[in-house]
C-alpha cells in the first residue's frame, strides 16, 4: 500500500471516530434527558433539570476539547 492510501485511511479514520464521538454524546444526552424528563421539565425547572444542563455543557466542552486534540496532530505529509 503506498503512503498516500495510508495517509487517506488515517484521515478517514479520523472523521469517522469524530463523527461517532460526536452522535454518541447526542443521543446519550437525549435519550437519557428525555427517557429522565430532565430535557423538557413537566412541573418548571428543579434542581435534577439544572445538573442535568451542567453535566451536558461539561461533557460537551471536554468533548470539544478532545476533538480539537485529536485533530491538532498533524498528518506526516504536513
Amino acid at each position: 500500500m503506498s503512503q498516500m492510501e495510508e495517509d487517506v485511511k488515517k484521515f478517514f479514520s479520523r472523521i469517522i471516530n469524530s463523527v461517532s464521538l460526536v452522535l454518541l454524546w447526542l443521543f446519550m444526552f437525549l435519550g437519557v434527558g428525555i427517557y429522565k424528563k430532565w430535557l423538557i421539565p413537566d412541573n418548571g425547572i428543579g434542581w435534577q433539570n439544572i445538573l442535568f444542563y451542567v453535566l451536558a455543557v461539561i461533557t460537551l466542552v471536554l468533548l470539544i476539547r478532545k476533538l480539537i486534540a485529536f485533530w491538532s496532530e498533524k498528518f506526516p505529509h504536513g
